[in-house]
């Protein structure tokens, strides 16, 4: 067998181990936090890892859920369904009252919501604590219809007044009611359910005991499926914990999977809890974030130095991934980065955009770029490989 068919074998092979590992996240339709899905995608995890020289662990945490229930506005008598921000406030009982344009007079104000942020969730979000209004609508802004939803960054301390996210189609008819100040009836209600969130670990020995640890760092939960949203940084997770496992790096790698991405990076900051003094201490943090394996997308790099920029530019450079824009340590990152971010650690993340962001459509059949995925998958796990010290 010539070096080029064991080259083209060896291709052939972890193209079909990232669409597998693709496949096992798009099957399930439920990801968000303290959900069965959240276990079970837990559990899909360790089974992806089955066949490596690893012990995963899936780590359990008490959690509080906030599940809407009656969450509606009605115009007219006909009733339109909606989400609320699960980090705002609650309706007390159904608030019948004048809408008008956000900033206007009137007891609701309406705007526009927009996963991806804009102008339109600044105009609306600028008011959920000023006192201006009682309660807010957005009309939802997405690349289909339906509703994609607006993280929870608040969620453990949710404030200002309930808003609640609607789907698109129901534009023309609230705009009509703004414009006359007519009255609506709106309710924004939650139940508090007590239960259990889960994260996944994995740590690598490294031969050096002394030196800091690597710690690789991907969010396993969202709101819907989210597939093109989430599998790029699972499929770089999974891969390089079964590089790593196969060739001993210098120093210690920490894996990290963690829930709670939605709703203000909960697992994370439990993981953080656990482990006292990592965020600031450890080598670097790998931050595998949202969206860059998706179709169209316009991938960002984060950095907190020059050095960790230069090293992970030179592996995306040599895997042909394009970057259309960077941020720099002097201000604060996006996703979980931002979490080393303020404990003054070191990272380096990758991240992107998706025309689907966070809506219920988002997946694998007709959101996610192959190519992409496993040119960023290589990538990351050159940068992993390099930044563990690993020999092989």
């Amino acid at each position: 067998m010539t070096q080029e068919t064991v080259s083209n074998t060896q291709s052939d092979r972890l193209r079909e181990e990232l669409v597998e590992d693709i496949c096992s996240w798009d099957v399930e339709s439920q990801h968000r936090t303290g959900t069965d899905g959240d276990r079970r995608t837990s559990e899909s995890l360790m089974k992806r890892l089955t066949d490596s020289d690893v012990s995963p662990q899936i780590v359990e945490f008490p959690f509080t859920r906030r599940i809407p229930t009656e969450c509606f506005v009605e115009i007219g008598g006909q009733r339109c369904d909606g989400i609320p921000l699960f980090d705002g406030g609650e309706t007390d009982g159904i608030l019948e009252t004048s809408l008008a344009t956000v900033g206007q007079t009137g007891a609701i104000g309406l705007g526009y919501a927009a996963a991806s942020g804009g102008p339109g969730n600044h105009a609306l979000l600028k008011h959920r604590a000023s006192g201006n209004h009682e309660a807010l609508i957005g009309i939802a802004r997405s690349a289909a219809s339906g509703i994609a939803m607006l993280n929870a960054d608040a969620f453990t301390k949710p404030f200002g007044v309930p808003v609640l996210i609607v789907d698109g189609e129901n534009e023309e008819t609230l705009i009509a009611r703004a414009q006359s100040g007519a009255s609506v009836r709106l309710s924004v209600e939650f139940k508090n359910v007590h239960t259990t969130a889960t994260n996944v670990e994995v740590r690598v020995a490294g031969r050096n005991k002394d030196l800091a640890p690597l710690v690789v760092m991907t969010p396993k939960s969202s709101w819907w499926t989210s597939t093109a949203e989430r599998c790029g940084g699972i499929a770089a997770w999974l891969a390089s914990i079964r590089e790593l496992a196969s060739i001993e790096p210098e120093r210690d790698v920490i894996f990290t999977a963690n829930t709670g991405h939605e709703l203000g990076h909960v697992g994370l900051e439990y993981f953080l809890s656990q482990n006292p003094g990592l965020a600031r201490n450890a080598h670097a943090w790998v931050h595998l974030g949202a969206n860059f394996a998706s179709e169209g997308s316009q991938i960002r790099m984060q950095y907190s130095n020059d050095a960790l920029r230069s090293t992970f530019v030179k592996h995306l450079r040599l895997n042909e991934v394009a970057i259309a824009s960077e941020v720099g340590g002097n201000i604060r990152p996006g996703g979980e980065a931002r979490n080393v971010y303020d404990a003054n650690g070191t990272y380096v993340s990758i991240l992107g955009s998706n025309r689907l962001f966070h809506h219920p459509d988002d997946r694998m059949s007709n959101n996610v770029d192959l190519q992409t995925a496993m040119r960023t998958r290589n990538a990351v796990v050159d940068l992993v490989k390099e930044l563990s010290g690993a020999e092989g």
